[in-house]
């Protein structure tokens, strides 16, 4: 079973209804600040919390915010906590051609129109057996109200039988290499984006603009993880074309550790690096078409000729690799991802 977060923008909310999501926004937190005060009592229930409460609120989102404030330890105090409904007390629906959300609120249960994606439209009308719904949180973003709403799916039938390495990297961010077919992505656009807003930082930072600096580093996050999403889902698409049943990537765990900061950054900083979250949206990708991910040992990917077997450091030289002892000729990330896709170093531990 495959986990997945659909987040569902609320159709065009009134200033009536955008009064009453703050307004039991605004309760939420200020009972999980209460209950943080008075040292996170236990064994409360939704009747007994309601003395933590500044205000009447809905059972069910009372029962949540115990559970989010138990589970969040560290937390000192909260300035926002989105009041949650657990899948009994958000009620989707269509009607007409539009799909709508019910959930209580203070005031009574409300329906609200969800401006749903053909993507989202197609995940809602699968709820049921093959689709749980979960848990929905309401949150505010930029002026917009969304519901993200956590669902269970099951994983696709296998789709193929073919096998297929995928080396991540700085120059190229991805390296896909099936039975020789390669497919490249460049990191170069990626670095240039890290340079010019690491250069804004510092300039906002001669300026003496805090705020500045949060929002650009905010904004690039976002680019990055557009990116990444972008990067994978051609991915898995490329391997459901081929036929492909199983992805290997490399186990980069500690990778961090292991090597020095390069004070010459340009933009390809192995600290700045999201090769884990690039990985993840490809395995849960990977798991929702049916095609099975594998991790394997990382060592002498980039080094073992795939022609004769022979190791050597000096095969590569940069992006080229030469071997020394065969003369096997390519380029060295897809060789790499080649490799990967034999786990010629064996397999890491699941």
């Amino acid at each position: 079973m495959q986990t997945l977060t659909v987040r569902l923008k609320l159709h065009r909310p009134t200033l009536a209804k955008q009064r009453l999501y703050r307004e039991l926004t605004s309760r939420t937190t200020a009972l999980a600040n209460s209950l943080v005060a008075a040292g996170r009592p236990r064994g409360l229930t939704s009747k007994t919390a309601k003395h933590y409460a500044p205000a009447p609120m809905p059972a069910v989102v009372v029962c949540q915010a115990l559970r989010d404030v138990a589970a969040a330890r560290r937390v000192g105090r909260f300035r926002v906590l989105p009041p949650c409904f657990n899948n009994q007390s958000l009620r989707l629906a269509k009607t007409g051609g539009f799909w709508t959300a019910s959930f209580p609120t203070h005031i009574g249960r409300v329906r609200v129109p969800v401006a749903a994606t053909e993507r989202q439209t197609t995940i809602l009308s699968q709820l049921g057996p093959a689709v749980k719904q979960g848990a929905a949180k309401l949150y505010e973003q930029r002026g917009r109200w969304y519901l993200a709403l956590s669902i269970t799916v099951k994983p696709a039938p296998r789709a193929g039988a073919k096998m297929v390495g995928i080396d991540l990297g700085l120059r190229n961010l991805a390296v896909a290499n099936c039975e020789g077919e390669t497919l490249f992505f460049s990191g170069d656009q990626a670095a240039y984006v890290r340079r010019r807003m690491a250069n804004l930082r510092r300039r906002m930072g001669r300026a003496k603009a805090p705020r500045a600096i949060k929002r650009m580093k905010d904004k690039e996050q976002r680019w990055m993880r557009n990116l990444d999403h972008r990067i994978s889902k051609a991915v898995v698409d490329w391997c459901l074309a081929r036929g492909v049943g199983t992805i290997r990537m490399e186990d980069l765990e500690g990778i961090r550790l292991r090597r020095r900061r390069d004070r010459r950054d340009r933009g390809r900083s192995l600290h700045n690096w999201s090769f884990h979250r690039l990985q993840s949206f490809i395995a849960y990708k990977a798991n929702l078409a049916g095609i099975k991910v594998e991790w394997a040992v990382p060592t002498n990917t980039s080094r073992v000729c795939p022609a004769c077997g022979s190791r050597a450091k000096e095969n590569r030289s940069g992006i080229r690799f030469r071997c020394k002892t065969c003369g096997h000729c390519g380029h060295a990330d897809a060789i790499a991802a080649l490799n990967i896709s034999k786990a010629i170093s064996g397999l890491a531990a699941a």
